[in-house]
């Protein structure tokens, strides 16, 4: 559910806003891909836009603006992140607690500072302990 919500912001044309460029990284948490896990990163020039991305089973990810998959704009960005393992009740998925320390989802805390450069941006790997 919070992918579907995530990504249904995602719906605007890239010609309303400024060019972006490919972004990938890697998430760890722990030593171990943050599978599931979404990122937000917020621009610190208080732009509006809010590049984003889910972490897939091997912990890369690829960040999505305007459509899926077609990276940020160039600048600052403070990154937060978010992991909300699932655990089952009654025989159902339901998300459980945040595994992520608080500091990682506020991005005036979040010790995760990213440039994003025109052309191709592949982050140094992000290890949360």
């Amino acid at each position: 559910m919070l992918l579907a919500l995530a990504i249904g912001g995602l719906g605007c044309s890239g010609d309303d806003g400024p060019k972006t460029y490919p972004v990938e990284g890697v998430l760890r948490v722990g030593g171990e891909p943050a599978a599931g896990a979404f990122l937000v990163f917020h621009p610190t020039d208080g732009s509006e836009e809010r590049p984003r991305a889910q972490v897939g089973p091997d912990g890369t990810f690829r960040l999505s603006t305007w459509s899926e998959g077609d990276g940020a704009p160039a600048g600052d960005y403070a990154v937060t992140v978010e992991w909300w393992k699932l655990r089952f009740e009654h025989g159902e998925a339901v998300p459980g607690a945040n595994v992520i320390p608080p500091q990682y989802t506020s991005p005036e805390q979040s010790p995760l500072k990213v440039t994003v450069i025109e052309g191709e941006n592949r982050l140094e790997e992000f290890q949360i302990r």
